[in-house]
């Protein structure tokens, strides 16, 4: 699924724009970081471009979590495929913890996996346009949060980005 602006998208856009004097992007540079979140993020042989990383997310909302907030967590290995200019494709995914059990499946071992199956690729910084997709019923992808100026990986928010817009990013 490609991000399309909704009506009150553009609106909290719109209101993003009076407040600071500028649009949010459509398209994002992200710096590869060795190591860290952005660490398999390059392009394949075929000039297509890849983000590889780990995630998680609970199945309830955060203020319903308690003692046993463990139960709902679930974490992923994720690895979203674009085109040579930033058009979002397609995902894989892995479900390594689902409700706090490990399915014994290592999340770093599929991101090498699924770099392998890339043939010859190259680590580097990419440039993709925001994206949407849902796996196992939750939402993945780069999201705008125009109120704020950022624009966060989803489900976890685990790093946003926010102007200058020049692929760094906060954790």
């Amino acid at each position: 699924m490609k991000y399309k602006f909704t009506l009150s998208g553009l609106f909290t856009n719109l209101h993003y724009f009076l407040r600071n004097g500028r649009f949010l992007p459509n398209k994002l540079p992200v710096e590869q970081i060795e190591d860290y979140h952005t660490h398999y993020l390059g392009r394949a042989q075929d000039g297509s471009l890849f983000w590889g990383y780990t995630t998680f997310l609970y199945s309830r909302p955060l203020g319903e979590l308690g003692k046993d907030w463990m139960q709902f967590r679930q974490e992923y290995a994720v690895m979203h495929f674009f085109t040579a200019n930033g058009r979002y494709i397609e995902s894989k995914s892995c479900c390594t913890m689902r409700n706090g059990v490990l399915t014994g499946i290592d999340e770093d071992e599929m991101l090498e996996q699924w770099a392998a199956e890339l043939g010859n690729y190259e680590l580097c910084d990419i440039e993709i346009c925001l994206f949407q997709t849902k796996i196992d019923g939750y939402t993945f992808g780069l999201i705008p949060h125009p109120p704020s100026g950022y624009i966060n990986l989803y489900p976890s928010n685990t790093i946003g980005f926010t102007a200058p817009w020049n692929g760094g990013y906060y954790t």
